[in-house]
């Protein structure tokens, strides 16, 4: 949470935390399945930290913590989008060059250089990007998933920033790029990056495996905060209906299908009432429902869509167990 940034900032010592200029970069904000982001923007906040956030898409609000309500996160958040559309990502690129002109014109010459940064600056990628960073530094820029860091490496040196570049790799970053992509696909973070955070001791074996140095890696997964999530004895009666709930973007990596195939077994054998509470949503939901008619699970499983964290709280108190299943999906992609 908030120490991930501090351990990035180490080797620049401060009077104190609260003098830290700290960015976040994300690809998607905010996103209702990365709570753990907003997270950390707010326990930074109430630790006096102030984080500037930056975003490479425009998220949606629904279902998202009442954390980023309480901190204002949405009047935050400057995007690095651009159009995609040739004359509409010109058009838009004019007023933003013209700023960069008044106020930054070396940004602006670092943004347009074909010949050092190629078709990111000739297709006015860094134009866009770079524009809304412009004059600002940081003591430590944070880069949530490996993707995002690898794009922002460009947009930091053409911005002129300083600050020390930290990494967290999440999953697919760490997976799904190493079998996709050219095995220099992360060539530039590894030369720009000092810190990299990883969520556990098998995902720090294969990110060292592509070459980042071992002594930077560090083992430190997303947290929660323990005290939010009441303890509650769970005991199972006679007869009882035995409650279950899962949580997770539907995604194959998070083996929601085998859970479905799991529970019609158990539909058969278990000998007591079962249910399944399933929290989420992605692109296999409609997968996912053909499944779960085909195996005759109604009264069984339910969908309930995506939830605030705050009800799924609540929600998760009358279950007796929290099923999590995971695999390796056919692309790679894995925790």
């Amino acid at each position: 949470m908030g120490e991930q940034t501090a351990i990035g900032a180490a080797s620049r010592p401060r009077e104190s935390t609260r003098d830290l200029r700290v960015a976040f970069v994300v690809d998607i904000f905010p996103l209702v399945s990365e709570t753990f982001i907003i997270d950390q923007i707010a326990d930074l906040d109430d630790r006096g930290v102030r984080v500037d956030i930056y975003s490479m898409t425009r998220g949606d609000e629904a279902f998202v913590s009442k954390r980023y309500f309480d901190h204002e996160m949405g009047s935050r958040v400057r995007y690095l989008d651009y159009p995609l559309p040739w004359l509409r990502r010109a058009a838009a690129a004019l007023p933003k060059a013209g700023r960069l002109a008044l106020r930054h014109p070396a940004t602006l010459l670092r943004a347009l250089d074909v010949r050092r940064y190629g078709s990111d600056a000739l297709a006015l990628k860094l134009l866009h990007w770079a524009e809304p960073v412009a004059g600002r530094d940081y003591d430590v820029v944070h880069c949530h998933f490996a993707t995002v860091a690898r794009e922002f490496v460009r947009v930091r040196e053409v911005a002129g920033i300083t600050g020390e570049l930290v990494t967290t790799f999440y999953g697919v970053d760490a997976s799904k790029i190493f079998v996709d992509r050219p095995s220099d696909y992360y060539d530039r973070l590894k030369e720009a990056c000092s810190v990299y955070f990883v969520m556990s001791e098998d995902m720090k074996r294969r990110v060292v495996a592509q070459g980042f140095p071992a002594e930077q890696v560090h083992v430190h997964p997303v947290s929660i905060e323990v005290d939010e999530y009441p303890f509650a004895v769970r005991e199972l009666g006679p007869g009882e209906e035995l409650r279950l709930v899962s949580v997770g973007r539907f995604v194959e990596k998070k083996g929601f299908d085998d859970l479905l195939r799991a529970l019609s077994i158990v539909k058969e054998h278990a000998g007591r009432p079962v249910s399944c509470s399933i929290v989420g949503g992605g692109p296999l939901e409609e997968e996912l429902l053909e499944l779960e008619s085909s195996l005759a699970l109604d009264g069984i499983v339910r969908f309930e869509g995506y939830l605030p964290v705050e009800q799924l709280i609540a929600h998760l108190a009358d279950k007796h167990v929290l099923v999590q299943p995971s695999k390796t999906a056919a692309n790679g992609d894995m925790e």
